[in-house]
């Protein structure tokens, strides 16, 4: 045995011994964590079984093949076909294992870049001069979108309380809540009394029902809309403070009201003129029946005529009286108020609750940055040394990476050298080699210029830029309060 070939089979042994020892320490972490924070790829780091590559490969039998035809040749300058089987299955699972190597290594500087003193003071720093900005420019554009609403409310607030002194009023405003209802009520009367009238005024009547339909809904209307109108003006008036204005609302109500009797005892007296005289006779004669004697009425259906109109006239002149607040000009100035105090109020929520939610926002992160800031040194240095730890471990797995390929190489080549006759090739005393490490491309470089900045001064501007950011949105809310902090 030459020396050449004795050196040959020590560098194999040392090689299978060396792949042994880092195969055995790999397979006791293989799919544990290494309690660093960082993610573990499920097989991430995974030992390399040679056993199963060579029984893959038939590595045994194909050396002993390729012996008995003299392969490789005696001169061959690179690997042969199946020891290039072997380093491209081993190159393979490498550099599947080194792209996810590059990944952890992307999610430990991103974690890192999180604990940036300088990055995330910018950030922080930027985030409430724009909220300071925003809220200054809304300072300026708030008066011309606000201030006419809150001048008018203003002016409607005083109105509402100078109405109030002036009246001596320290009741509330009775609001009626069926106001606009009313009118549909008033629409029902009309409907009801005329259909229930028509029937008394059809008998008689030379047009029948019709005639007497028709009859119904003039007397009807002018029941149900005169008492309305009494109740909603004369009758309130004597709510007023001033002598002279109840005296009249008095007055005015009393003869609304007999006027409404005198209505309805002219229609029964000419329900009965028209059943006795008809309709073109009827007219002259209830008017002098009203004048010597209203009270005279022979016929059921005209006592019923009678009451009837006199029930209606009563819940129109109701509905009038409670239309509104009972003293007059109360209930309109007080929808004034209600109505300039909800334009304000609503133009004032659509600003102010985007730009508390912006305020709330920034302070609270500007509170949290300041707080976490002490912090980050340590977790940077947390982060750091765990990296370094996960680049070993890949340093040494590469090294596995080489120990196990050339185990298998020196398997192989141990077999085809005893069964040939030729000399084996020069390469086969050389130890094959990774084309390259991943720990040398750009990407696994840590960029690290976290340095170690003064935090005094940057906690300082922080803390300045939450008074400056809760100032700016006070200036703008003293301008500007809502309806109910305005004294």
């Amino acid at each position: 045995m030459t020396i050449g070939e004795l050196g040959s089979i020590v560098a194999v042994v040392g090689g299978i011994l060396a792949a042994a020892f880092t195969i055995y320490r790999w397979g006791k972490s293989h799919g544990k964590t290494e309690g660093t924070g960082a993610s573990v790829v499920p097989g991430f780091l995974r030992p390399i079984d040679t056993q199963e590559i060579a029984a893959t490969l038939k590595l045994q039998s194909s050396a002993v093949a390729d012996a008995h035809k003299e392969l490789p040749p005696s001169n061959a300058g690179r690997l042969d076909s199946k020891e290039q089987e072997v380093t491209q299955k081993i190159t393979s699972e490498w550099t599947w294992q080194g792209e996810a190597l590059l990944n952890e290594l992307a999610a430990y500087a991103s974690r890192l870049a999180q604990y940036s003193i300088r990055s995330v003071h910018e950030r922080l720093r930027l985030t409430a001069q724009n909220a300071i900005t925003r809220l200054q420019n809304e300072n300026v554009r708030a008066p011309a979108e606000l201030g006419p609403l809150k001048q008018a409310y203003i002016e409607a607030r005083d109105e509402f309380a100078a109405f109030r002194e002036q009246h001596r009023l320290r009741r509330p405003v009775r609001e009626n809540p069926g106001r606009w209802t009313t009118f549909g009520l008033m629409f029902i009367l009309i409907a009801v009394e005329s259909v229930l009238n028509g029937t008394f005024f059809a008998k008689g009547s030379d047009y029948g029902l019709i005639g007497g339909v028709g009859t119904a809904i003039g007397i009807a209307i002018a029941n149900v809309v005169f008492a309305f109108l009494i109740g909603l003006a004369p009758a309130r008036w004597m709510s007023r403070r001033n002598l002279l204005v109840k005296v009249l609302g008095l007055l005015l109500t009393v003869v609304g009201l007999a006027a409404l009797l005198a209505l309805h005892a002219f229609a029964a007296q000419y329900r009965e003129a028209v059943a006795l005289l008809g309709d073109e006779r009827a007219f002259p004669a209830a008017a002098d029946a009203l004048l010597k004697a209203p009270w005279r009425v022979t016929d059921i259906s005209s006592i019923y005529l009678f009451a009837l109109g006199t029930l209606f006239s009563i819940a129109a002149f109701w509905k009038g009286y409670t239309f509104d607040d009972p003293y007059p000009g109360y209930g309109a100035v007080h929808r004034r108020l209600v109505k300039s105090r909800e334009d304000y109020s609503d133009h004032h929520a659509l600003l102010f609750d985007e730009l508390e939610s912006i305020k709330e926002k920034v302070v609270d992160d500007l509170e949290k940055g300041i707080a976490h800031m002490p912090l980050f040194p340590q977790q940077a240095d947390t982060i750091r040394a765990q990296r370094a730890a996960l680049i070993e471990r890949f340093r040494a797995y590469e090294a596995a990476v080489e120990a196990a390929a050339n185990q298998l190489l020196a398997a192989y080549r141990a077999a085809n050298r005893a069964e040939r006759k030729t000399p084996t090739p020069a390469y086969f005393a050389e130890a094959w080699r990774l084309p390259h490490s991943f720990l040398d491309k750009k990407n696994a470089v840590l960029v690290d210029d976290l340095g170690s900045p003064q935090l005094g001064p940057l906690l300082a501007e922080l803390r300045e830029l939450s008074r400056a950011v809760l100032g700016a949105y006070e200036d703008l809310i003293r301008n500007f309060p809502h309806p109910t902090e305005m004294q």
